[in-house]
């Protein structure tokens, strides 16, 4: 299990919880955070994924507040912490998606995937498949 800060992100005390939102009236100039999540189902890092993910963040011209790295991936979604951090960091308003490189890094069974974005989705946000 890992949570990674993006380089390009300010430093704060607490990971989960990063300076910006999405942009508002009153903050016009603050761009649209995102947290990455990435399912590491084989022993190597999930590089590829994660610049799929980044390439798709920058087409979009969002931000990537936080990355985060998660090998507890044979649990389903709402007893994986580190996939709840992600949704935590969409309820403090650190970001306002989840950005995934597929539906199977939250869960290949449908009806848990479409449960979690309905989380997200309560929570103020919204869960996004990085598509190629």
């Amino acid at each position: 299990m890992k949570l990674r800060r993006t380089p390009s992100a300010p430093r704060s005390p607490r990971l989960c919880k990063v300076g910006t939102a999405a942009p508002t009236r009153q903050n016009p100039t603050e761009r649209f955070q995102v947290v990455i999540y990435l399912a590491k189902n084989s022993p190597a890092f999930p590089e590829l994924e994660m610049r799929s993910c980044e390439e798709y963040a920058l087409t979009h011209n969002w931000d990537v507040t936080l990355t985060v790295v998660d090998d507890e991936t044979e649990k389903p979604p709402e007893q994986r912490p580190l996939l709840l951090a992600a949704l935590q960091t969409v309820k403090d308003k650190g970001a306002g998606a989840i950005l995934a490189p597929s539906k199977t890094a939250v869960s290949p069974i449908d009806g848990e995937f479409d449960e979690f974005a309905a989380q997200v989705e309560k929570a103020g946000g919204f869960l996004q498949v990085a598509c190629r």
